[in-house]
């Protein structure tokens, strides 16, 4: 018996555990074909390229398994020279297979549990991710959901607030497609005056405050800047939001860019872009560690904006560091060569100081390459 009772398991996880492992973390688990193919080099047969074997090829683990044959298996991964951080993902996997037969009788031991519990894993900073533009487009083009890939390539390529993300209403976007403009048709929406005119442009207001009553609803999340902003959008996420918008469901005022998955089509939970983008999809598709997320969230996106737009970044171009600082919202204090505030110039002057060198500038993830 369990430790659960009595539950009558399927008889595959006693007779082919394997088998019912990998079935079990497709059909109950939904792992995308990226992470399931990982589940199964590492736990069930590696590929003729590595220099590793898979836990069951490596490991006689039906018959007994011991703290010994768990440490052996880790140090010959470390032998075939896989990083610490790639050595923790294979164990965790590893570890995951046999959690689920202990709770079920299957084994009577995890040593695997034990000897990642013991090992202090050597990553450079546990509680920094780094990640390149090649990396998180890599992620991004794995997220099979059309929201919260948009979601996350709007968070990728502008550095905007969480909360700013989260209010954005349709009469804040201006996308120049005939898809768009049947959206807009279709739920009677008129742009704001800011962006009426500027094709292909996302407006972020000043309001909401947290709890204000915005455009007829209690808003749950702020917008921070301390200035409305018109922020250009480049072909990529042109295409990524075109992608949703053309399955995005129909809603009622004040017609939320992003909405629940289900039930009635209102605004995303404010939980939604931590719980489900840069959680569940971060460790589906490889982009961290299962479990090691904690670094990864919404705001993230704002340092690697900054970090990859400012000059001398990671990205061969880049941008002013006011303007960087605009496109954030973050409060601007330098000054034009006229003593002019150079937010107001942005203001003035956006086509030419903005639009165009923010164009020019900005970094591709090649999603749809």
């Amino acid at each position: 018996m369990t430790k659960y009772g009595n539950l009558n398991f399927d008889e595959q996880w006693y007779n082919q555990p394997l088998e019912k492992f990998l079935e079990h973390k497709q059909n109950v688990d939904d792992v995308t074909d990226k992470r399931f193919n990982a589940i199964h080099n590492i736990v069930v047969e590696s590929p003729d390229s590595t220099d590793w074997e898979a836990w069951d090829e490596f490991v006689d683990w039906r018959d007994e398994m011991t703290l010994a044959d768990a440490r052996a298996f880790k140090q010959q991964l470390e032998d075939a020279g896989q990083g610490s951080r790639s050595v923790e993902t294979k164990l965790r996997m590893v570890q995951s297979f046999l959690k689920e037969l202990l709770e079920r009788d299957v084994i009577e031991s995890n040593p695997v549990a034990y000897v990642c519990d013991e090992t202090g894993f050597d990553h450079d900073d546990p509680d920094k991710i780094d990640r390149t533009v090649d990396d998180i487009g890599e992620y991004l083009r794995a997220i099979t959901n059309l929201q919260q890939r948009a979601m996350g390539v709007t968070f990728g390529k502008t550095g905007i607030r969480k909360g700013e993300n989260y209010n954005i209403d349709l009469a804040f976007l201006n996308l120049d497609h005939d898809i768009y403009d049947d959206v807009l048709e279709q739920h009677d929406v008129t742009l704001v005056d800011e962006i009426a005119d500027h094709p292909d442009t996302l407006y972020i207001p000043s309001e909401p405050t947290i709890g204000e009553t915005f455009q007829g609803e209690k808003r749950r999340l702020g917008n921070k800047r301390k200035r409305g902003t018109k922020i250009p959008i480049d072909g990529e996420l042109k295409k990524a939001l075109l992608d949703w918008l053309a399955v995005r469901p129909e809603t009622s005022y004040p017609h939320p860019l992003w909405v629940k998955p289900r039930g009635e089509p209102t605004r995303i939970g404010e939980t939604n872009p931590n719980v489900k983008l840069t959680n569940y999809w971060a460790e589906e598709t490889g982009l961290v560690d299962d479990g090691d997320t904690g670094a990864f969230t919404p705001h993230w996106f704002r340092t690697f904006f900054t970090t990859n737009m400012l000059p001398g970044g990671h990205h061969e171009d880049s941008l002013d560091p006011t303007l960087v600082k605009y496109i954030r919202g973050d409060k601007g204090t330098a000054t034009a060569e006229d003593g002019t505030d150079i937010m107001d110039v942005y203001k003035q002057d956006w086509g030419d100081q903005v639009r165009e060198r923010y164009l020019d500038a900005i970094y591709q993830f090649g999603i749809y390459d």
